[in-house]
C-alpha cells in the first residue's frame, strides 16, 4: 500500500493543538470517495492557519493509512493487525488500554464508552478540538446485515456485536463534550440522533 507521508503531515503541530478533527470509524456506510475527500481537505493549505486532524477508528487505518491517528481499545486488535500497521500506517497509536511496546502505543487516559468509536470522539475533543466531524458512524448494520465497510474481523475479535447498547453510549457522549466540541455527523447512512447532522462536502467546504 502506498504511503501518503506529506510534508503537511510531517509539520503536523503537537497532538492537543488541532481545531478540526475528522473521526472515521468503520460503519458500513464509510466509502473510499469520502475518504479520498478527506485526505485531500487534511493536506490542503487551511484558511486562517487551521489546524487540522484524522483519527482512524480499528481496521479503517487500511482506507487511510495516512492519517494523523489511529484508535483502538482492544488488546486482541493489536496482536492481529500489528503486523500490517507497522508496514503502512505512518501516524500516532492510541489506546486507553496498556499496550505492550511492540505497539508504540500512546496511552490515554479519557472516558472511552466501551467503543472505540466513540472514544475516537471523546480523544479528538481530549485534544482540543473545536469542531468534530463523523463519518463511518452507522451505529446500524447495512442493508445486508454488514458490521463494517470490511469483512468481519477475524474469530476471536469483536463485530459489533453490541450495538443495540451503542446509542445510550454515544448519548452520554454528546452530554459531556457539550460546550468544549461541536460535533457533526457526517456519515451517509446512520441511526445516530445526539449529534446535528451534515454533509460532508459543506462541511470540509469542497
Amino acid at each position: 500500500m502506498e504511503h501518503y507521508q506529506t510534508k503537511v503531515l510531517r509539520d503536523q503541530p503537537q497532538l492537543g493543538r488541532w481545531d478540526v478533527v475528522v473521526c472515521l470509524a468503520s460503519g458500513p456506510s464509510l466509502n473510499a470517495e469520502d475518504v479520498e475527500r478527506v485526505r485531500q481537505w487534511r493536506i490542503a493549505e487551511p484558511p486562517n492557519r487551521e489546524r487540522r486532524g484524522v483519527i482512524v477508528v480499528n481496521t479503517t487505518f487500511r482506507l487511510a493509512p495516512w492519517a494523523d491517528g489511529l484508535f483502538a481499545m482492544d488488546r486482541t486488535f493489536w496482536n492481529h493487525y500489528q503486523a500490517e500497521i507497522d508496514a503502512t500506517f505512518v501516524g500516532e497509536r492510541f489506546s486507553n488500554n496498556a499496550l505492550n511496546a511492540k505497539t508504540r502505543s500512546t496511552r490515554v487516559t479519557m472516558p472511552s464508552y466501551g467503543n472505540s468509536g466513540a472514544a475516537a470522539v471523546s480523544l479528538a475533543s481530549h485534544f482540543g478540538a473545536r469542531r468534530i466531524i463523523l463519518l463511518g458512524y452507522d451505529v446500524k448494520y447495512g442493508p445486508n446485515g454488514e458490521k463494517h465497510w470490511h469483512g468481519d474481523h477475524p474469530k476471536g475479535l469483536g463485530n459489533a456485536g453490541r450495538i443495540n447498547l451503542w446509542a445510550v453510549k454515544f448519548d452520554r457522549l454528546a452530554k459531556e463534550v457539550e460546550g468544549k466540541s461541536s460535533v457533526i455527523n457526517c456519515s451517509r447512512d446512520t441511526d445516530l440522533q445526539c449529534f446535528k447532522k451534515g454533509k460532508l462536502e459543506e462541511e470540509l467546504g469542497s
